[in-house]
């Protein structure tokens, strides 16, 4: 059996597969489940108990979900998880109003507002594509953004899905049922929209979704994803969408109403966990560096954070040469841009096996899985190269470094690791000894 390669375990570790591949189960389990015994559920689903009883649980699930992503907000700024959620609370208040209005037509001249008379579960097509365009939305979205900036940006769109939902419902929807062969204007392309709606609602869900997928794979955020768990949240909605079209007025609707609390659940899980994950990672992140600090790396020595080095990995110590010339001569300012670049450069470099920390002023400590000796000598001299060819760009000015790398090698696994560290520590001040831009292993 073909062992998956380094890279490509590593992505999926950074995506988060396991939110896609767990709303994929759901709905393979779902469809078995109703497939067993739909007669059953629908008939649960009608109970005069039962109904009301679905509204106070969606109610109490849309509420849970907007509280945490309101609490959690002003702890991380992640502006995906405040839009996400009001998007879909705006989704669960049109769909509780549109399936608990009373069935009395209110007409107003031509215009009639009688949106319970479902053309084919429009409504619903429609609050399923909508909620597909703010998720899209949310997937192309910058992650983090000011608190006040941020809730008002969602809050807007809070309030344009709903305008937008109740104009199409109240003013278009609601006048498919009046006869067309005699009006014009307005009335008539109510009528038509309807229909063409119904009929091109799949194949232009179906361009939304998969531009999801391939948007979420090249935003993956930094060690803390939200695009799997918008894909997740995606699945199930496009899901709801196929019933409707496939049967619009029977077991379609009750698997409608069902994954509805589902999608709630997920994304509340979703929520926590993503929050969670972003503490963990603000606790172990350098801001100024984009990569792991210091307290990360002591995680790692100490056996805390597993990163699943093994038994046989490397430890390189890189130390940027002349650093202190470049803040002189440059300004701090520029040194950060410095330090910043290189760090990246490093960490790209070091992608798949390399684990990139902080290790104090200018030094950068690598942890490379499965590499020793020649491997590792090999991946710091790729380093070291990539540094001394990098151009930093500052204020119309190009600043050049170059960079000394100590290495060390172990088959002995964790019960090594600060003498390793010390290894690579000393052969640092041995590449600078011996001139700089260079990497000294032993």
């Amino acid at each position: 059996m073909k062992v998956l390669s380094p890279g490509f375990t590593l992505f999926m570790k950074r995506y988060r597969i396991g939110f896609v591949a767990a709303a994929i189960i759901i709905i393979a389990l779902f469809e078995l489940s109703f497939g067993m015994a739909s007669g059953s559920i629908v008939d649960f689903m009608k109970n005069d108990i039962v109904r009301p009883a679905y509204n106070i649980v969606l109610i109490f699930l849309s509420a849970f979900m907007f509280l945490i992503a309101i609490i959690s907000y002003p702890k991380i700024y992640k502006f995906k998880i405040l839009l996400s959620a009001y998007a879909l609370l705006a989704f669960f208040i049109c769909y509780l109003i549109v399936s608990n209005t009373t069935g009395s037509s209110i007409g107003i001249g031509d215009f009639k507002v009688d949106f319970w008379r479902d053309a084919s579960r429009f409504t619903l097509k429609f609050l399923i594509s909508v909620l597909s365009l703010n998720f899209l939305a949310t997937v192309l979205v910058q992650s983090t953004m000011n608190y006040n900036k941020g809730k008002n940006i969602a809050l807007t769109v809070f309030f344009i899905n709903m305008a937008v939902c109740f104009f199409v419902f109240v003013l278009i929807e609601g006048n498919y049922f009046l006869d067309r062969t005699t009006k014009t204007g307005f009335i008539k392309f109510a009528g038509d929209f309807v229909d063409m709606f119904n009929h091109y609602a799949l194949p232009v869900n179906f361009i939304m979704f998969i531009a999801m997928a391939v948007l979420s794979v090249f935003n993956i955020e930094e060690e803390h994803n939200y695009g799997s768990i918008i894909m997740a949240l995606a699945s199930l909605n496009f899901y709801l969408l196929i019933p409707l079209i496939l049967n619009p007025n029977g077991v379609g609707y009750y698997k409608f109403k069902l994954m509805l609390p589902v999608m709630a659940i997920i994304i509340i899980i979703g929520i926590f966990v993503h929050w969670m994950s972003c503490l963990h990672h603000k606790a172990h992140y350098d801001p100024l560096l984009k990569i792991y600090n210091r307290q990360h790396m002591d995680s790692i020595i100490s056996g805390e954070e597993d990163v699943r080095l093994g038994s046989n990995f490397s430890v390189l110590m890189c130390d940027i040469d002349h650093f202190k010339d470049v803040n002189d001569t440059y300004g701090h300012a520029a040194g950060d841009e410095v330090l910043f670049r290189i760090a990246q450069i490093i960490r790209d470099t070091s992608l798949p096996e390399g684990v990139v920390c902080r290790y104090g002023g200018e030094e950068i400590i690598v942890f490379l899985r499965d590499k020793t000796d020649d491997e590792a000598l090999s991946k710091a001299e790729k380093i070291r190269k990539a540094v001394k060819k990098e151009s930093v760009r500052y204020k119309n000015k190009t600043i050049k470094v170059t960079m000394s790398i100590g290495l060390a090698s172990t088959k002995k696994g964790l019960e090594s690791f600060k003498k390793m560290i010390k290894t690579a520590d000393d052969n640092v001040y041995k590449a600078k000894k011996r001139g700089r831009d260079r990497v000294v292993a032993g």
